[in-house]
């Protein structure tokens, strides 16, 4: 008898830290709704300065002369360079679409940037959106010569947080019970 009570202490003890483990989940994603809203509510031009300062935490020397203009940006929404060793420089095209989470982008889209990288001559491509890509997309960011990386707007919140771009990390505090508590007197 004195084994099944203590079982049950243990079960019981267990239920309490997944559902503790649980609700810390819960409030560790409680802030990207309000990101993905906070997102979704910038003006086009300053969700592609966003973006570019997103890919300059990222290691990208952003370029301030091309793409950084509304209209007339040759189809990129920013440009840059990267280091990729010692003595290699790439250039990098970058695109941002802050859209709708219901509307995803499609391989019309990606094969437009595309062709604004064979324009500026970039070897890599950053299509970053606060949607989602659809599966042609997907298969036409990895076809050609140049692979284009596709961030979603999932991705695009774990790297905001990653890099803290212009949000501040809070610490919560949390207790976990030792046995003196689970223990029977």
């Amino acid at each position: 008898m004195q084994k099944k009570i203590e079982q049950t202490k243990k079960s019981k003890a267990s239920n309490i830290d997944i559902r503790e483990e649980e609700a810390l989940d819960d409030l560790e994603e409680d802030w990207k709704g309000p990101l993905l809203n906070a997102l979704l509510n910038l003006s086009p031009g300053k969700f592609e300065l966003f973006c570019r300062a997103l890919v300059a935490k990222m290691n990208v020397d952003i370029d301030e002369t091309i793409g950084t203009s509304l209209t007339g940006d040759g189809g990129v929404d920013g440009y840059g360079y990267i280091k990729t060793d010692d003595f290699r420089t790439a250039r990098v095209a970058i695109q941002a679409k802050g859209w709708d989470p219901s509307n995803s982008v499609s391989s019309p889209e990606i094969d437009k940037f595309r062709g604004a990288m064979d324009k500026f001559r970039a070897e890599y491509g950053i299509f970053i959106t606060t949607s989602t890509f659809t599966r042609d997309a997907i298969k036409a960011s990895r076809a050609g010569t140049r692979v284009i990386t596709l961030i979603d707007g999932d991705h695009l919140l774990e790297l905001i947080a990653k890099y803290e771009l212009y949000v501040t990390k809070k610490v919560i505090t949390t207790y976990e019970l030792d046995d003196f508590f689970k223990d029977e007197n």
